[in-house]
């Protein structure tokens, strides 16, 4: 039995076009967005311009900018609370 919160109103299909979009928007931020990663990687190899892999952004907390970066198999929890308010208005027009 799951019992995590949800959000009122949220369907899994807006939550995951709203991922797609987050994901087009962390491409847009680019190169801001890649330096936050590369600040956050205690053990960082050197990150690559251009990625291979798809990278898919999920906001952890809002209010302290608290990200959790995956693409491949990796997991990167990185703080920027700029690129936080982005998603939350991303994802405000989504819905």
């Amino acid at each position: 039995m799951d019992e995590s919160p949800r959000a009122e109103g949220v369907s899994r299909r807006k939550a995951l076009l709203a991922g797609a979009g987050l994901v087009a928007a962390g491409a847009a931020v680019g190169a801001g967005g890649l330096a936050a990663v590369q600040h956050a990687e205690e053990h960082s190899e050197q990150a690559v311009a251009n990625p291979t892999n798809p990278i898919m952004v999920q906001l952890l907390d809002a209010g302290n900018g608290s990200l959790a970066v995956f693409t491949a198999q990796r997991r990167v929890i990185v703080h920027d609370q700029d690129f936080a308010a982005k998603i939350v208005r991303a994802a405000a027009t989504a819905a």
